[in-house]
Parts: structure tokens; sequence; C-alpha cells
């Protein structure tokens, strides 16, 4: 659960009584990236290293090559700089087929390989790795990117690449063709999580429920399965592992975060209550459920609460709104 428009909801009904009575755990500072790196005993590099595996989670091979997430965006001008305007949402697979082929002939000389697994998710593949740190996604939207690009020794190289990309796309026949229909171009990629696969661990008991691209890549490459994520607690029962530690990563929340679109926050929150957070805090009181533990994403840190059935007895705790939860 991650967003910065927290604060402008109320916590809805089941939800708010699986916090009030929860204990709190750990703060972790970081975001849920970093978060689930720690979580699989994966160290941080020049970045977090999103990329390689959410390109294995989307069925590439990493191998041994650098990448770095290349996401389709849209950049506003603001006066005297450039604005990250809300994350489109995925382009139809032939528009992204066309960027790919004319970002790839333009950099074929530079060790550029792009790729587009999804219409909505590219990655670059790079010969050399590159001495540069970058800035997540959603770090970036609704802000000045101007102090927000590539970082580092090699941060001018890479910043006339990406002016290079924004010339390419801006006159792009794809672009032209969308703008025509009345539909936002995507002017600019967004470069960041940049870092190699590591050598595989061994597989832990931890089972892993994501439809997420990174998730199921790091339970990949750490020898163990990734499970399609269940549309609902009521599926996860059936499915017959609540007798084991299971990671279940609901992310609907962070795409609409991406957008910047409350009202589509708000509907996908209430699709959490209902489908979620309802029928767990049912299955917690039935005894379906031992041990839950939520951990609910900000920006910059990941707070942890868990609870029993037990802790639904506390009836002294009182319900606080659901931006104190996130922090």
């Amino acid at each position: 659960m991650t967003s910065e428009l927290a604060g402008g909801f109320s916590c809805p009904p089941a939800l708010g009584t699986l916090l009030q009575f929860a204990e709190r755990g750990e703060v972790f500072s970081g975001d849920a990236y970093a978060w689930r790196c720690r979580l699989f005993g994966v160290a941080r590099q020049q970045d977090v290293p999103v990329a390689p595996f959410a390109a294995l989670g989307d069925g590439l091979a990493p191998g041994s090559s650098y990448w770095l997430c290349a996401d389709p965006v849209h950049l506003q001008l603001h006066r005297d700089s450039f604005v990250m305007g809300s994350v489109a949402e995925a382009m139809d697979t032939e528009h992204a087929a066309a960027f790919i082929e004319s970002l790839n002939q333009h950099f074929a000389d530079d060790g550029m390989s792009f790729v587009a697994p999804h219409a909505g998710r590219w990655y670059l593949k790079l010969a050399q790795r590159p001495a540069i740190s970058t800035t997540p996604l959603h770090e970036v939207i609704g802000r000045n990117i101007h102090h927000l690009l590539p970082a580092g020794n090699d941060a001018l190289v890479w910043h006339r690449r990406l002016n290079e990309i924004q010339m390419l796309l801006h006159g792009h026949p794809v672009n032209i063709d969308l703008e025509q229909q009345g539909r936002m171009p995507f002017n600019s990629l967004w470069l960041w999580g940049g870092g190699v696969l590591p050598e595989p661990a061994g597989g832990g008991s931890l089972a892993v429920m994501a439809d997420d691209a990174f998730t199921r890549g790091l339970s990949l490459a750490m020898g163990g399965k990734a499970h399609p994520l269940p549309f609902s607690t009521e599926d996860w029962l059936a499915a017959g592992l609540e007798g084991q530690s299971t990671l279940i990563v609901v992310d609907h929340l962070q795409a609409a975060s991406l957008q910047e679109a409350p009202e589509k926050w708000g509907e996908a929150l209430r699709r959490q209550e209902r489908h979620w957070f309802s029928p767990l805090l049912q299955g917690l009181r039935e005894g379906k459920i031992g041990r839950l533990e939520l951990h609910l994403a900000g920006m910059h840190s990941v707070r942890t609460y868990h609870l029993t059935r037990q802790s639904l007895l506390k009836f002294w705790r009182r319900p606080r709104q659901l931006g104190a939860y996130l922090g």
C-alpha cells in the first residue's frame, strides 16, 4: 500500500480496524523497492536494482548486463523548467514497438538496446555499466526534474542522451498521431533503478503472490516461485497457502499514484477494502488467519503493523486517520 495521496482520504472501516488494533512494528527508511530488496537479501548497487529483477519478472533474460527501467513519460514545460507530469496508462503495443524500433536504430552504435516486453514497461540494456545514480519514478511525479536527473561521473553523457531521446520522441509519427487523437504524447523516458542481476541465492520458505514484475523477478532470482496475485483474500485462502509465510503485494494504489489521479486512488482503496481488508479482518476473527502483517509504504518509508486474533480484544485502542498510519 503506497501513496502520498492518503492524507486526503479517511481510513476505510476494515482497514481502520486492522490498523487500530495492530501493534506498530519497524519503520524502514526507504521506499517499497528497497524494503523488498532487503527482505530478499539483495544489496543496493548504484541504485536499488529494480530493473534487472523487473526484467526477469517480465520474462527477459538479464544475464550479466546492466539494466535500467526506461519508463515512457510525459514532461510538461513550466516556464523555464520541465515538470514530470502524470504517467499515462500503457500505450498500444503497436505504438510501443514503433518507439522501440526508432530508439534502437538511433542508439545502435552506443551499446544501448531498448526492450518493451510490456507496452507500458520498457527497459534499457547497456553493454557497459554507467557511472550514474538515478531517482525512482515515483519520487519525480509533479516535480521539476532538473535536480533529479542522473548524477555521477557520467551524468553529462546521460543528460545529452536524454535530450536526444526527447528530440527523437517529440517529432515521432506515433506522437503526432496521439496528439491528433487528443491523447497524451510520450515525450521522454525516465531512466531509473539500474543494476545487474546478482548471483542466485537459495530459496526460502516465503511464498510470493504478486503481479508486479519486480517482486516476481526477486522471487525467481532468489530460487523461489512467484504465484499470480489472487483476486481477493478468499481466493488466497482457497489456494491453500495460508499455512506458510506469504508475501502478498497488492499494488493497485501505486498505479493511481503515478497517474496523479486522486479519484482513481480512492477507487482502488475502496476496491482493496472490499476484496482484501474486509475478508482479512473476518479471517482473523474466525481464526482462519493466525498472524497478519501489514506493510504500508510511503515515498520514503515503509511502516509495519502486525496483529493476531487476540489483538482484536484490545478495545481501548482508538482509531486514527489513514495518513497517521502512513506517517
